[in-house]
C-alpha cells in the first residue's frame, strides 16, 4: 500500500511538473454544450469562448479567454385535490459573459477560474382553476457570480469539461469542440 501512494505522488509531481502547451492560447476557440446537475429538472447550457490575451497579469501561461454563456432550465409542479388540478410552471433562462484564466497544470487538462455577469429572465406560469385571477409573477435581473473548471482534451479538438459556480446551475458537465 505504502508502494501504491508512493508511485501515485510521483507520477502526480511530474504530471503537474510538466506544463502542458497548445491546450487554450490567444485565438483559440471553444464551443461548449453541457447539462447541469440540479434537484428538480435538468438545466441546459450552450457556450462559447476566445482566447484573448496570453501571459495575462504577466503570469507565463496565464491565457484570458472572454466568452458567453445561454442557460435553460424550466420544470412544472403538478397537483392534484380532491376537487380539481393544478400546476406550476417555472423557466430561468440566464445570458451571461464570462472572462476566464486559463492555466496548464497538468497535460492534457485545462484548468481556468473566473467571473460571470449577465442576466437572469425568470417566470412563473399557473395553470388551473381562475388561472386569470391569479397573478403570474415574473422576476429576474443581474447575475454576477465566479466559476471554476477543468476540461480534458480527447484529441486536438474535442474534449469533455466540469465546472462549478454561478451559473445555470452549480455543476455543469458537458462536451467542447476547440477550433
Amino acid at each position: 500500500m505504502k508502494k501504491l501512494a508512493l508511485i501515485i505522488a510521483a507520477v502526480a509531481f511530474f504530471a503537474v511538473g510538466s506544463k502542458a502547451q497548445g491546450m487554450f492560447e490567444k485565438g483559440t476557440q471553444l464551443f461548449k454544450l453541457g447539462v447541469g446537475i440540479n434537484g428538480s429538472a435538468t438545466p441546459f447550457e450552450v457556450g462559447y469562448e476566445k482566447g484573448v490575451k496570453e501571459n495575462f497579469l504577466g503570469v507565463d501561461g496565464l491565457v484570458l479567454g472572454l466568452g458567453a454563456n445561454l442557460g435553460y432550465y424550466g420544470y412544472k409542479e403538478e397537483f392534484t385535490v380532491p376537487s380539481m388540478s393544478y400546476s406550476w410552471s417555472y423557466t430561468n433562462i440566464v445570458v451571461a459573459g464570462r472572462a476566464l484564466a486559463h492555466y496548464p497544470f497538468i497535460n492534457k487538462l485545462d484548468t481556468y477560474a473566473g467571473l460571470m455577469l449577465g442576466y437572469n429572465v425568470a417566470s412563473t406560469k399557473y395553470e388551473g382553476p381562475n388561472a386569470g385571477s391569479i397573478p403570474t409573477p415574473s422576476a429576474g435581473g443581474i447575475v454576477f457570480g465566479g466559476v471554476a473548471g477543468v476540461r480534458y482534451e480527447f484529441n486536438a479538438n474535442w474534449g469533455a469539461y466540469l465546472e462549478a459556480g454561478f451559473g445555470i446551475s452549480n455543476l455543469n458537465l458537458g462536451i467542447a469542440y476547440k477550433f
